[in-house]
């Protein structure tokens, strides 16, 4: 399948590599030195989206939706994530959540795994093409009939 591309296309990715660039040089002439984790972690996940884009149209069919989902999911982890582990370091009462906080993630980003591949299962269990049945010979025409 030949993927053309049109006028408008190419003006988006235009503008993108524009603003990419843009962002870049003022990431580095403004970002104080104390904020380039931040700054490398932001990058990451932005590596990790241009990533997935790039894997996505590549897996089979039926996987498509699960990762997708998949992604959605791990992003909202993250999120969730992040706040936790700064709010763990304020928490005045260590008996509140008494399971250790990388044991609640681990668990988390498994259950993640876990309703992906399912997902994933389901999706290709239900694509899955069936064997053809053979011709009933009552149907098929008759060579002799003029």
């Amino acid at each position: 399948m030949t993927e053309t591309w049109t006028v408008a296309r190419l003006g988006l990715l235009g503008a993108g590599v524009a603003l990419v660039g843009v962002g870049v040089v003022v990431g580095l002439t403004s970002v104080p030195q104390g904020q380039w984790p931040s700054v490398l972690l932001w990058l990451a996940g932005a590596a990790a989206v241009v990533l997935g884009a790039l894997v996505l149209p590549r897996v089979p069919v039926g996987w498509r939706p699960a990762l997708r989902a998949g992604a959605l999911g791990a992003v909202v982890l993250a999120i969730v994530a992040v706040v936790i582990v700064v709010a763990s370091g304020m928490r005045r009462d260590p008996s509140v959540v008494p399971v250790p906080l990388s044991t609640s993630l681990v668990v988390a980003a498994a259950v993640l795994v876990l309703a992906v591949l399912a997902g994933a299962a389901v999706g290709t269990a239900r694509t899955r093409p069936r064997a053809p049945e053979p011709a009933d010979p009552d149907l098929l025409p008759r060579e002799d009939a003029d």
